[in-house]
């Protein structure tokens, strides 16, 4: 798998909620200790972000609804013959330890980060094209000026009240995909469909592809189906074209 590229698909909008998380979690961590100002900037975008995406109420019920669904769903296979004991009671675990995490108060922290004025300023102005330039605002143009220590400091305590939710966010992502191993598959002149069962939990579909394919796939699905149309775009100045070949590629459908 390590030569191929991996293209996923959520198959229900919590399942995208927190593939998006994920993706700004990550986003934040590849640029919050980075020495330059860019850096410091771009992680504050992904902070901006992940408030948006999680200032919903709802959003930390719908977590914690997910978190015990799986534990739920885990306990079950305790009496299944075969099955690793000793792993199912380290995932269960796990998974009561974030629970626990994300049902300690920390509601004032986050009112903290979502109140502070100086992050209030540069949110108001940040989706305007060059609304953060250093005239617009001075505040945050003194503050790309200090040491790179003091500014990953300031993100650390930040994004400090997000940590349980990142770990619920990684926790359940994992689960999801560890529930399907791949299998090889055709797609008949680049089209490829099957039928879902309506009634079990589907999360995710998950294609791979060899790094060096000038193939990607566009998948689609519901409750019922999904689809995979495969194009064609070996050079990016180009319009992708649907491909008329056969392809080859390893599918995983989760379903937990």
């Amino acid at each position: 798998m390590s030569q191929s590229i991996c293209y996923e698909q959520p198959l229900n909008e919590r399942a995208r909620a927190l593939l998006r998380l994920e993706f700004l979690f990550q986003k934040i961590n590849h640029t919050l200790t980075g020495p330059s100002t860019w850096d410091s900037r771009a992680a504050l975008h992904g902070l901006f972000d992940i408030l948006a995406v999680t200032g919903r109420n709802e959003f930390k019920k719908e977590l914690l609804k997910e978190l015990e669904r799986h534990a739920v769903a885990l306990g079950r296979l305790r009496q299944t013959p075969g099955i690793d004991a000793m792993t199912l009671s380290s995932v269960l675990t796990e998974i009561s330890e974030v629970i626990s995490q994300i049902h300690r108060p920390n509601n004032l922290a986050l009112d903290t980060v979502r109140q502070n004025e100086f992050l209030g300023a540069i949110q108001n102005r940040i989706q305007i094209p060059g609304g953060t330039c250093r005239f617009d605002l001075p505040a945050l143009h003194r503050w790309l000026q200090q040491e790179p220590e003091i500014r990953h400091h300031d993100l650390q305590e930040w994004l400090a009240p997000f940590t349980p939710m990142r770990n619920a966010v990684s926790l359940v992502l994992r689960l999801i995909r560890d529930s399907a191993t791949p299998h090889p598959e055709t797609a008949i002149r680049g089209f490829f469909q099957r039928g879902l069962d309506a009634n079990a939990p589907n999360q995710l579909i998950r294609v791979w592809l060899p790094c060096g394919d000038p193939l990607f796939p566009e998948i689609s699905g519901g409750r019922h189906r999904f689809t995979i149309h495969f194009l064609k775009q070996p050079d990016p100045h180009h319009r992708a074209a649907s491909c008329s070949d056969n392809v080859a590629f390893d599918l995983a459908c989760c379903v937990i």
